[in-house]
């Protein structure tokens, strides 16, 4: 049963990571070609020490600011996220089930 979850997460899951990977970084990479990230980072922190709740205030205030290409870019990053997250969330509970079938013996349909 190992061997068929390896192939599995091989053929299937490791592809789609790396395609998310590269993608993600290729987003962060012009992120920061277009924002000024240690600005950002001392403005966030300046608004977080006088008040931390005023930090998301801040952050959604600078987000509606900025320009077109940098909100599609932040958007884009928190897809590609999401989609590393929903991954390797499938893959862990894939694999846990690979295992508990493994332990408690199971070979075969249930409908049998």
């Amino acid at each position: 049963m190992r061997r068929v979850f390896g192939l599995w997460f091989k053929r299937s899951i490791v592809p789609l990571f790396l395609i998310e990977f590269v993608g993600g970084i290729i987003a962060v990479y012009l992120i920061a070609n277009f924002v000024f990230v240690s600005r950002v980072v001392d403005n966030a922190l300046a608004a977080a020490l006088g008040n931390p709740v005023r930090l998301t205030a801040y952050f959604w205030s600078a987000f509606l600011s900025t320009s077109t290409e940098v909100k599609v870019l932040i958007v884009a990053l928190f897809i590609a996220f999401g989609m590393v997250l929903k991954d390797l969330n499938r893959s862990i509970v894939s694999y846990f089930l690979m295992r508990r079938d493994e332990r408690f013996g199971y070979k075969g349909d249930l409908r049998k």
